[in-house]
């Protein structure tokens, strides 16, 4: 097992298409206000008011979030996953699992999901590592991976700044040093 900590970086081209399809919502959330508005002014309509604040606050949320991105892109300090003595720390916003341990780890295998080619780390208990995610949108994701790969624990090296060789040789290491595990049966 390595001695020190490895970190990998959001991918440029990840944070690119970020940034882009938060700036069409912004417009998307703009325009919508804009004709809402318009509706508003001429006809009162309640629902047209409703449509002009929902719309407004979106423009808000996706500006906000769309400055996170850009700051991601040119200051790329923040790493996307972290693997280190303990574990594997997956912090991709809103979407990674947070910390698995290595004790957890079963082993790592490559598959696709929606045609797109991932690496799927497998765990011993994997409702263990659904529970335990901090917010609802973690859960759902690790939930929907569980269903569709096996684990909750899925790698997308389009997303990381690594090529899937890379991550995955710097995955097999730090999985190496631990006793193979098997999965519990359900």
């Amino acid at each position: 097992m390595p001695d020190e900590s490895v970190d990998f970086y959001p991918s440029r081209a990840h944070v690119l298409t970020l940034a882009l399809a938060t700036l069409a919502l912004v417009v998307l959330c703009a325009v919508a206000a804009r004709l809402g508005f318009d509706v508003a002014q001429t006809s009162g309509s309640p629902l047209a008011l409703f449509a002009v604040s929902a719309s407004a606050i979106g423009v808000l949320v996706f500006t906000g979030l769309g400055l996170i991105v850009v700051r991601r892109l040119l200051l790329p300090t923040w790493p996307v996953l972290t693997l280190d003595d303990d574990g594997l720390t997956d912090w991709l916003p809103n979407l990674g699992v947070e910390q698995v341990l290595w004790s957890e780890v079963t082993g790592v295998r490559e598959t696709r999901l929606a045609f797109r080619r991932v690496l799927a780390v497998d765990v011993a208990d994997p409702r263990a590592v659904v529970g335990r995610q901090r917010t609802f949108v973690r859960r759902i994701a690790a939930s929907v991976n569980s269903l569709l790969v096996g684990t909750p624990v899925v790698l997308k090296p389009g997303s990381i700044d690594s090529r899937p060789e890379e991550l995955s040789a710097a995955l097999s290491e730090f999985v190496a040093g631990r006793p193979s595990r098997t999965k519990p049966v359900a």
